[in-house]
C-alpha cells in the first residue's frame, strides 16, 4: 500500500511511503475484527482547505485521523486528510456489502482499514477507537450509487462528474454555509461593511454566494490578477486588491479572513482601528503566516455544526445545509474546471503548487488511484 505523507515540522518535506504487505493481508485482518471494513480509495480532491488541516493538525486533531505507515524511525511524519470516494473491498459488517461506495474522509493512500463501523440513517460511521474522540462529522461516510456495469458511458460519466464536484466542494461549501449563519447573526449595526479576504478561494466564493442569496453585501479582497475574474462571478458587491485596502471606509466592519496573511491583517487593523468589530480567521491560503492574536477568533466549522444541531436538531440542520450546498455546487458547475491527475505521484508533483497558491481559482484538482 502507498500513502502520501508530510513532515509535520517541515511542509517542504513530503514523500510517498509504501507499506509492507498487500491488500490481501488487509482483507484477512478485517475478517478478524467484527464490523471492520477495507476500502480501496478510488480518488480524492486536494484544495487549499487541506493545508488548513496541516497548519492546525496538532491543535484540532487532524493528525489523529489516519496514522502514518512505516514511521517508527521518525515521529514527525503525518497524513493530511482528504475528501474522496472509496469502495468497500472487504467487509465483516453485515450491513455493508462489498462493492459499496462512499463519499467521506480518507487518507491520500490506496487503501483504508476501518477497525469498527456502524450504519445509522443510511450513513456509514467509522467507530475505530482512535477516532471516537475526534469531531463526529468527519467520521460519517455518505453512500454513493454503484457504477452500473449495464449503464451507458454517458450515465456513468455524469455520476463521475457529480462525485468530483462533491469531493471538491461539499466540505468547503458546508463551511461557507456555517460562516453565512455566523455573519447573519451579527447585528447589522456591527457589520456595516463586510470584508472577505482571499476572496477567490472556494470557501470564500461559497460564502459570498450564500450572503448574496440572503441580501447581504460583501467586499471581496484578492490579488490584483484575480480582481477581474472575480468580478465576473458577480457574487461580491465590490472586489478590490490587497493593495487597495486604504480605500476601505471607516465604519463598523466584520472581516472573514481566509488568507492568514499577517501583513494584510496588520494593514486592516491599522486602517480600521476601533471600527473593526469582528475578525474571524477561517482558512489559510497564506498558511505560513497564521498566528491568531487575542483580538480575533479562529472559526472551527465542526463546533458550529454541533452547536446548531443542538439548537434546531440534526435533521433540520442537515436539511438546510445540504440544500444550500447542492444549490451552490450547481452554480459552481458553470465556472469550475475539474482537472484529474493520476496517482499519488501526481499529488507529490503538484504539492508545491498547492502550497504556493498557484492553482487557478477556477480549477479543482482530483487525484485518481485506479
Amino acid at each position: 500500500m502507498k500513502q502520501f505523507q508530510i513532515d509535520k515540522t517541515n511542509p517542504n518535506c513530503f514523500r510517498i511511503m509504501r507499506a509492507e504487505g498487500s491488500p490481501d493481508n488487509a482483507r484477512i485482518a478485517s475478517t478478524e475484527n467484527p464490523k471492520s471494513l477495507v476500502f480501496k480509495i478510488e480518488r480524492f480532491a486536494f484544495t487549499a482547505n487541506n493545508l488548513t488541516y496541516y497548519m492546525v493538525g496538532d491543535k484540532l486533531g487532524y493528525w489523529q485521523f489516519f496514522p502514518p505507515i512505516n514511521t517508527s524511525s521518525n515521529e514527525n511524519w503525518g497524513v493530511i486528510p482528504v475528501w474522496g470516494v472509496g469502495q468497500v473491498i472487504s467487509s465483516s459488517n453485515d450491513s455493508v456489502e462489498v462493492g459499496s461506495r462512499f463519499l467521506g474522509y480518507f487518507p491520500p493512500a490506496e487503501y483504508l482499514v476501518m477497525a469498527n463501523t456502524t450504519v445509522a440513517n443510511n450513513n456509514l460511521i467509522d467507530c475505530s477507537p482512535h477516532r471516537l474522540k475526534l469531531p463526529q462529522g468527519y467520521n460519517v461516510y455518505r453512500p454513493l450509487p454503484a457504477l452500473a456495469a449495464d449503464a451507458n458511458a454517458e450515465v456513468n460519466a455524469k455520476q463521475h462528474e457529480q462525485e468530483n464536484f462533491q469531493m471538491l466542494l461539499w466540505p468547503l461549501y458546508a463551511t461557507s454555509f456555517c460562516l453565512s449563519e455566523v455573519v447573519e447573526s451579527i447585528p447589522a449595526s456591527a457589520r456595516e461593511q463586510l470584508l472577505v479576504l482571499s476572496a477567490s478561494s472556494k470557501t470564500s466564493l461559497g460564502l459570498a454566494f450564500a450572503l448574496k442569496e440572503a441580501g447581504i453585501s460583501a467586499i471581496g479582497v484578492t490579488s490584483d490578477k484575480r480582481v477581474a475574474p472575480l468580478k465576473g462571478l458577480d457574487v461580491y458587491s465590490a472586489v478590490i486588491s490587497f493593495e487597495q485596502l486604504d480605500m476601505l471606509q471607516l465604519k463598523s466592519t466584520v472581516v472573514v479572513d481566509m488568507s492568514g496573511n499577517a501583513q494584510v491583517k496588520a494593514s486592516i487593523k491599522h486602517r480600521l482601528g476601533e471600527h473593526l468589530t469582528r475578525y474571524i480567521s477561517v482558512g489559510l491560503t497564506h498558511w505560513q503566516d497564521i498566528k491568531p492574536s487575542s483580538d480575533e477568533e479562529f472559526f472551527f466549522a465542526p463546533a458550529h455544526i454541533q452547536q446548531r444541531m443542538s439548537e434546531i436538531g440534526a435533521a433540520e440542520y442537515q436539511k438546510l445545509s445540504s440544500g444550500f450546498v447542492s444549490k451552490a455546487i450547481a452554480w459552481s458547475a458553470g465556472w469550475l474546471n475539474v482537472k484529474e491527475r493520476e496517482g499519488l505521484s501526481a499529488l507529490k508533483d503538484d504539492f508545491s503548487e498547492h502550497q504556493q497558491g498557484h492553482i487557478p481559482s477556477n480549477e479543482g484538482r482530483i487525484y485518481t488511484l485506479a
